[in-house]
């Protein structure tokens, strides 16, 4: 068995209209396809909308290093497809993830079988992710924002990404341990009742962030 850690992560949030699922399916198929053959790539998660998102698709790509990463999403196969990518659905936000989410995580499973799962991490990330991005955006963007994009683009994933590192997530891998370490039929219901929770918590961000920007 072939077994690579992720130490680099790139988190892709796209706007997709739903007459557009399918397109961007194949779409997506055809870059994962693609990045297969990069050097470092260890794999890609794809994740629909939460309940409350609307149209908001997050894509999670993940390589073994951060100079694998930037191979893959400086090279020009990757800039071909994404033209096609923005000639259809328009633009997306990518943030990197220094190191991966596994130091995040690293630590809590007794055996590498106790470890959380890959899904449980991604939703912890995204828990944490979601409210520091929509706030850094409405309370530090309109600061940084006549800086221009690639100046406003810089401050605000150095801010995202310190503040997860050194702030969120050691709390919310505290909070949401039990049900990190839930697995198997006997803690099922943990598990359930653990995801729905986080999804509702999702649903409720996103409710409250729409009533604040509009």
């Amino acid at each position: 068995m072939d077994v690579r850690l992720s130490r680099a992560s790139a988190v892709v949030v796209q706007t997709i209209p739903a007459a557009d699922v399918d397109w961007f399916l194949d779409w997506q198929r055809d870059v994962t396809e693609t990045a297969e053959a990069f050097r470092g790539y260890c794999g890609t998660d794809v994740f629909p909308p939460a309940e409350g998102q609307r149209d908001e698709w997050v894509v999670l790509i993940h390589f073994e290093d951060d100079s694998s990463l930037d191979e893959w999403l400086q090279s020009p196969v990757r800039t071909q497809r994404l033209a096609a990518l923005k000639a259809k659905v328009g633009a997306f936000d990518l943030k990197k993830v220094q190191g991966g989410f596994g130091p995040w995580f690293a630590g809590m499973g007794r055996s590498p079988e106790a470890a959380p799962p890959a899904w449980k991490m991604v939703l912890t990330v995204l828990l944490g992710l979601f409210p520091t991005v929509m706030l850094l955006t409405i309370f530090v963007g309109p600061y940084t924002s006549p800086l221009g994009l690639a100046v406003s683009m810089l401050i605000g994933n150095a801010l995202s990404v310190s503040i997860l590192q050194w702030g969120v997530m050691p709390i919310l891998t505290r909070v949401l341990g039990p049900w990190l370490h839930a697995h198997g039929d006997r803690e099922k219901v943990m598990t359930l009742g653990g995801l729905g929770l986080v999804l509702l918590t999702l649903a409720v961000l996103t409710a409250l962030f729409r009533l604040a920007t509009g």
